[in-house]
């Protein structure tokens, strides 16, 4: 009997270690893994070319609060987008820096901010101005409004990850 739980032992052991290789094999000779991989194309040194990303964003609650919106707003997948050749930026939704009007790129480190000056009534208040900011490093996103009053509101949050094309 105990010959038997030892010649199973042994051979789930060689079952494991064998689909453990198998997995390091077929994944990416040399490549990062998917992890790393989004953590390599998200660090700063890579300001080149275009960036795609896809975010989920929500509306912030104290900036929600601050402006007075009593709509429930359901979480929303969206795209935004770093041009680092033509120093600009955009993201999709319904208060958004809008990619037909995008905004002016700032990178600051692990920080890629997009500022757009604005002059519109909104939320019973005179927006001033707009900006986003993604931190490459934590994916991090953050939308804020700058009002005529000079008071910053917080109004969407969330996080965002860098679209990597397939290689078909």
């Amino acid at each position: 009997m105990l010959k038997f739980i030892a010649i199973g032992a042994s051979v789930g052991a060689l079952v494991m270690g064998g689909v453990w290789g198998l997995v390091h094999v077929m994944g990416e000779p040399g490549g990062p893994s998917a992890d790393s991989q989004m953590t390599t194309t998200l660090t700063p040194g890579a300001n080149k070319g275009v960036m795609d990303l896809i975010c989920e964003l929500e509306l912030d609650l104290n900036g929600q609060l601050k402006l007075g919106i009593t709509d429930k707003e359901p979480s929303r997948i969206t795209m935004a987008q770093i041009d680092f050749e033509k120093n600009s930026g955009w993201y999709q939704g319904k208060i958004a820096i809008s990619e037909s009007r995008s905004g002016t790129l700032q990178v600051m480190g692990t920080r890629l901010k997009v500022i757009r000056p604005a002059m519109f009534q909104r939320f019973g208040v005179m927006i001033a101005g707009e900006e986003f900011v993604i931190d490459r490093k934590t994916g991090r996103f953050v939308q804020t409004l700058n009002l005529s009053d000079g008071q910053t509101v917080n109004l969407i949050t969330g996080t965002c990850a860098q679209v990597t094309k397939p290689p078909f």
